[in-house]
């Protein structure tokens, strides 16, 4: 009201987040976080060298060919060929309002045609005018350094087990058989694999961005990471399925579940999905 004086607000002091992270130890010399992201930055004097590497690598047009279908293959084990995706009809912006991060709850099957649909709206090569091999997510030098491993613990049709997703054939190779207690012992949250219909695993082989971009190819990939997930939660917001970006995971246990040596190709990012209520 008019003429009536306002109390100021308190000024909230601004939490000392460096004491958080080291505690009575004070701020380390040799963190290894800084230490990645100093080894990995740009400067004039480092740019045009990595420029003339770009510039010797686009005249060879066999091996822009190469790297646009980088990625696994598993033509010798048995393989599952997924259905068609679904047509998603829903409103960007209104996928948007509605995406959450949502844990499944409980445990509630999903069909191989909503799962085909997450998998192919995240990271399915499709042909363009240009014949080439494209994915749905912006990626640097389009070198495609990731890869995508199901769990599958409740999809219709689909026995439970570890797969390896064929970006170029849709289909799920299959690994291993699940093993329910090593899966578990992999998340940060045990109950969490209990109430999974599937879970997505994604790697990043990081020597497809590196050997391009150098140290910044590693920034490319985990990026990258980000943008599939965001669209395979977007896609299971128009199937009304939980989605849960997860990265609470004992990166080893889970490299091992999925076949990932650590070193060379690791686990980036996980996906909980869950059937819709």
């Amino acid at each position: 009201m008019s003429g009536v004086k306002q109390r100021p607000q308190p000024v909230l002091p601004t939490a000392q987040f460096a004491s958080l992270v080291y505690g009575e130890r004070g701020v380390q010399l040799d963190d290894p976080a800084e230490t990645f992201h100093e080894a990995s930055r740009l400067y004039p004097n480092v740019a045009p060298e990595r420029l003339d590497v770009l510039t010797e690598l686009s005249r060879g047009a066999e091996l822009a060919r190469t790297t646009s279908r980088s990625g696994r293959t598993h033509d010798h084990r048995p393989a599952v060929a997924l259905p068609s995706p679904l047509p998603l009809r829903i409103r960007l912006g209104e996928a948007i309002e509605r995406r959450r991060s949502t844990p499944p709850g409980v445990l509630r099957p999903i069909r191989a045609r909503e799962l085909a649909t997450i998998l192919s709206c995240s990271y399915a090569a499709g042909g363009g005018a240009d014949r080439q091999l494209r994915r749905p997510v912006p990626s640097a030098g389009a070198l495609y350094p990731l890869e995508l491993y199901v769990v599958a613990q409740a999809v219709g049709g689909i026995d439970p087990g570890v797969y390896h997703f064929s970006p170029f054939r849709h289909t799920l190779a299959r690994l291993r058989p699940l093993d329910r207690s090593r899966l578990r012992a992999s998340l940060a949250e045990p109950g969490l694999a209990d109430e999974a219909a599937a879970i997505v695993v994604v790697t990043a082989v990081f020597w497809r961005s590196r050997f391009k971009y150098g140290q910044r190819g590693y920034r490319f990939a985990l990026l990258e990471a980000g943008h599939l997930v965001q669209n395979a939660v977007l896609a299971a917001t128009q199937l009304d399925l939980s989605a849960l970006p997860l990265g609470g995971f004992y990166d080893r246990g889970l490299d091992e579940i999925v076949g990932a040596d650590g070193l060379d190709e690791a686990s980036v990012h996980v996906l909980i999905l869950g059937g819709a209520p």
